[in-house]
């Protein structure tokens, strides 16, 4: 098997349609699939000719525009290894990941050779490939050799964690997994070939090609969505009218505030976003400006995306209340390629048990809070060189779960709840507090963006966002606070969606 074949049989079946649509206003490129495949074996005959070859892992350095979907074809060709980091996470970072990956190559836009130059790991690499490799592609019509024929565990893409809970981890994805996340996104998110999404996420934009959609890459700083110029995308959402979006709550909101009114968004038709929680009153808020959308949210993780969805209709009264009293988040149903379990939570301990009745039989009823785990054909089973596996895998009758350090629980309908992180879990005056479930419940009563609580000195302080009318002490939320204060909440680089706690202490401190 081999990944690449699912976008090159939709080049040979729909040679015209529209791949790929980047750059900027007025210099916009429009990739249609056949020139999609002659790109890639324009670049397979380049990059086999200098002598990388099936195995070998390159590092990409090539932010989310046409050439990094056509270099990650063209190694899965050949039956490369795609691998990732992050520029800017610092020279320590780097170092490590570098040590841990051993990348025999590098592969990059010409921005790339800069921090290729300065970070001492990068210029060791062997290999340095930097766009514009080579002439037309139209020149390379045909190869000699079909792609590489792989086993299902061959290595694809070797990305890293964002190192928030210690040194990143190395996760990889085998063209097997990636697979069975394909079928099951195409399922969560109904594709339909021949439509056109606004992708923000770059492993959407690989599930477009391989479905046969049209992806349109915004004109915007897709690292800091929060932060984004919205009238550029919105103009390109006028060009071309996509129908769908799949972004984070932080790109939507940008684009719901940065419209002149609700009908310069009326061509998107479906919503779907993630990334970090997601209140219903985000919800309804972009429900207002997104009017004509089915707004959905997905759950998962770097390791296990999907695990669930919900939609915004499917969030009733009755869960609203029940948020406001501090019962979480409803994340939905679980997706049908996944298996989810709450344990007892115990993060931070290794498990272990000797039998899949053990497992089952300490496995939580509805209703009683715990630790998530998932398994499934998409879950990745281990981290590089099996640095981070003692704590967040867990090995049942062959069977891999995954620890996702989400606290959480199943209603009785099946419904997949979610409280917070398991590090973050409290005991005040003997009671087991999760801070993000009182959070939660702070937006949804005051209608604000974000909260955010801590223990300051024993006691709970509870932090809203400029502009939130200070309700009357102390709150009888689900738990009573005294202590509430109107600050600017600092948000994670990533998604520009989570709260950054270590920064929020120093400044509540």
């Amino acid at each position: 098997m081999n990944l690449v074949e699912l976008p090159l049989q939709h080049a040979l079946a729909n040679p015209d349609r529209i791949a790929l649509i980047d750059g900027r206003e007025g210099r916009e490129r429009s990739t249609s699939y056949a020139h999609f495949r002659a790109q890639v074996y324009a670049a397979v005959a380049t990059w086999q000719h200098l002598g990388v070859g099936s195995g070998d892992r390159v590092l990409v350095l090539i932010p989310m525009r046409s050439e990094l979907y056509v270099t990650l074809a063209a190694l899965w060709y050949i039956g490369a290894t795609a691998v990732f980091l992050d520029p800017s996470a610092g020279r320590k970072v780097i170092r490590r990941c570098c040590e841990e990956s051993r990348p025999q190559g590098l592969i990059g836009i010409p921005a790339a050779r800069l921090p290729g130059w300065w970070h001492t790991p990068l210029r060791r690499i062997p290999f340095h490939w930097y766009w514009p490799w080579w002439g037309s592609p139209n020149q390379q019509e045909t190869l000699p050799s079909p792609p590489a024929d792989l086993d299902p565990d061959h290595p694809a893409i070797l990305t890293f964690t964002s190192g928030s809970t210690g040194f990143p981890k190395g996760a990889i994805r085998s063209h097997g997994l990636l697979l069975a996340q394909y079928h099951a996104l195409v399922e969560e998110l109904n594709l339909q070939a021949g439509e056109t999404d606004l992708a923000t996420l770059p492993v959407f934009t690989l599930i477009n090609l391989a479905a046969g959609l049209t992806t349109l890459i915004p004109d915007a700083k897709l690292s800091h969505p929060g932060f984004i110029k919205p009238e550029p995308v919105l103009r390109q959402i006028q060009r071309f009218s996509p129908s769908r979006c799949v972004a984070s709550p932080a790109f939507l909101q940008r684009l719901a505030e940065g419209a002149p009114d609700p009908s310069s968004l009326q061509s998107l038709r479906t919503l779907h976003t993630g990334g970090a929680p997601v209140s219903p009153r985000t919800l309804d808020k972009l429900a207002g400006s997104f009017q004509k959308a089915d707004i959905n949210v997905l759950y998962g993780s770097t390791e296990a995306e999907p695990i669930s969805s919900i939609a915004l209709t499917a969030i009733s009264e009755k869960d609203r209340q029940s948020i406001r009293q501090g019962a979480g988040l409803p994340v939905g149903n679980i997706a049908s390629i996944a298996r989810v379990r709450i344990l007892p939570d115990r993060f931070g301990q290794p498990l272990s048990f000797a039998s899949s009745t053990e497992f089952e039989t300490q496995s939580l009823a509805p209703g009683q809070a715990g630790e998530i785990l998932v398994s499934g054909p998409h879950v990745i089973p281990g981290y590089l060189n099996g640095h981070g596996d003692e704590a967040h895998k867990v090995m049942v009758d062959s069977v891999v779960w995954h620890r996702t350090g989400d606290a959480g629980y199943l209603d009785e309908e099946g419904r997949l709840w979610l409280l917070g992180r398991c590090s973050a879990r409290l005991d005040l005056n003997g009671r087991t507090i999760y801070p993000f479930s009182i959070e939660i419940a702070a937006v949804e009563a005051f209608d604000c963006s974000l909260a955010a609580c801590l223990i300051v000195d024993g006691k709970p302080v509870l932090c809203l966002p400029p502009g939130t009318k200070p309700p009357d002490l102390p709150w009888s939320g689900p738990i009573p606070i005294n202590d509430i204060r109107i600050l600017p909440l600092p948000l994670d680089k990533r998604h520009n969606a989570k709260i950054d706690y270590t920064a929020l202490r120093k400044m509540v401190r």
